[in-house]
Parts: structure tokens; C-alpha cells; sequence
């Protein structure tokens, strides 16, 4: 009787176990097997880093209607096309981005008024020029991570964001003119300095010559980029995007991935 008891109860005990390991099992997600693991392994999968380059082309432009937020007349807007390159590390659909991209910047030439001054009352306007064969650019280096929100496995939303630097090249100079008979809606010829064939009296410290305007040699770079990616195969991507990098751009990359 008593050998019976106590097989009785092992058998319980053990049936009891058993079923509160399968209890707990129920409740664990099942773990997705790597199918390049060995057979039998419980690796599981993970998205593999991938590390890549890309060339791009970017057309920077600020309008004449943003300029004129922040001056009182501007000659024009400016625009002018960039190119860069990019050293990319994606896992999933998460992009870190190291880019290096130059482009010029062509500034208007002309007659530009600072926010607030009226030349009618005697404030002096700037004759911007662009020197021959030293124009105005800069060179940028910045970090941007982006995210992909795939459509199909061809076509994926990017977007995303970043900061760096930039470094000034060239030059951009002025005339100090003081205006005969202009206003701000009519500056020229009247803001146009006589050297340049206006009726404007040249107020510089070299008359007759322009100054270069003092820039900062390296500046801030904020970047926030929309656009879309086409994977027309599986290691090529292009993308087509658009954005403010400081200034707005429009642009498209072609890259590649090696492993």
C-alpha cells in the first residue's frame, strides 16, 4: 500500500510539473530561426548591417521671395548645383550617413537693402558683385540618419535629418553706395555706383573699389530630407529627395551596397 502511495503521487507530481513547464512554454513567442543557421540551431535571425557609398547631385536654391523676408529688396534669388558623396551603415530600414558635399552659391549681382533702410532717406544700399574666378561656396562634412517606411520591396518613404559643419570658400563683395534720386521700390540707376556706370556715390573706404563682406569662416549645417528610395535591384538604390540643408535643395543619389 504504501509502495502504491507513493507511485501514485510521483506520477502526479511529475504529470503536474510537466504541465506547468508547457504552461510557461505557451506564453514565450517562438523563436525565429536563422535559415543559414547549422540544423538543429536556435540562432535567430537579425537584419545584417550592410555598409554602402552613394554620389549625389543636389540643386540649391533660395528664392527671391525668402530672401526678401529677411532684406528689404534683394537683386534676385540663388541657386546652384552641389555635388557629395556619402559612406552609408544601414541595418533594417535605418540609414547613418557620413556625407562630404561642395557646391558654389551664385548670389545676384545688383542692388541690395538691408531690412528697415530707405535710401529715399539717405541709407546706403550694397551693390553686390560675384569676384571673377573666386565665387562663393563652401564645403560641408555632417552625420544624417534616415529611416525607410517601405511601400513594396522596390520602393520605401525616406526620411530623416542631421547637423555638421561647413567651411566657406571664395568670396562675395560690395560697394557701399549712397543713392541719388532712388527708392526701395526704383534702386536703380540711382544705387548703382558710378564705377559700375550708376549715378550711386561710392562710399568705401577705396572708392571706385569693392570690399569683400566679412563671413564667417565655417558655419553650422541643420539638414531635415523627404524623398523616396527605388531599389531597382537588390544591392542599387536611388534616391530622389528634397529638404532644407541649411538653405532648400532638391536632389537625387545613386548608391550601392557591398555586402
Amino acid at each position: 500500500m504504501r509502495i502504491g502511495t507513493s507511485l501514485t503521487l510521483l506520477v502526479l507530481m511529475s504529470g503536474t510539473a510537466m504541465a506547468q513547464a508547457a504552461l510557461d512554454d505557451a506564453g514565450k513567442p517562438t523563436p525565429t530561426v536563422d535559415p543559414s543557421a547549422p540544423p538543429g540551431s536556435t540562432e535567430t535571425a537579425e537584419k545584417p548591417v550592410e555598409y554602402g557609398v552613394d554620389l549625389r547631385l543636389r540643386q540649391v536654391f533660395v528664392p527671391k521671395g525668402l530672401l526678401e523676408l529677411f532684406v528689404e529688396q534683394s537683386a534676385g534669388g540663388a541657386s546652384n548645383t552641389g555635388f557629395g558623396v556619402d559612406l552609408i551603415r544601414r541595418r533594417g530600414n535605418l540609414e547613418l550617413q557620413l556625407g562630404f558635399e561642395f557646391e558654389h552659391l551664385k548670389v545676384k549681382d545688383g542692388v541690395w537693402i538691408s531690412s528697415g533702410d530707405n535710401v529715399a532717406a539717405g541709407d546706403e544700399a550694397d551693390y553686390l558683385i560675384n569676384p571673377d574666378g573666386d565665387q562663393l561656396g563652401w564645403f560641408t562634412i555632417e552625420f544624417t540618419f534616415l529611416n525607410h517606411a517601405e511601400i513594396n520591396d522596390k520602393v520605401a518613404i525616406r526620411y530623416g535629418g542631421g547637423a555638421g559643419l561647413g567651411i566657406l570658400t571664395g568670396d562675395l563683395q560690395k560697394y557701399d553706395v549712397a543713392c541719388q534720386g532712388a527708392t526701395n521700390d526704383t534702386p536703380e540707376p540711382g544705387c548703382v555706383p558710378q564705377a559700375l556706370g550708376g549715378n550711386g556715390v561710392d562710399g568705401g573706404k577705396v572708392a571706385g573699389a569693392p570690399e569683400s563682406y566679412d563671413l564667417p569662416p565655417v558655419f553650422p549645417v541643420v539638414n531635415a530630407i523627404i524623398g523616396v528610395q527605388i531599389r531597382p535591384v537588390k544591392k542599387a538604390v536611388i534616391n530622389i529627395e528634397t529638404g532644407i540643408r541649411t538653405i532648400p535643395f532638391v536632389g537625387m543619389s545613386v548608391g550601392y551596397f557591398f555586402n
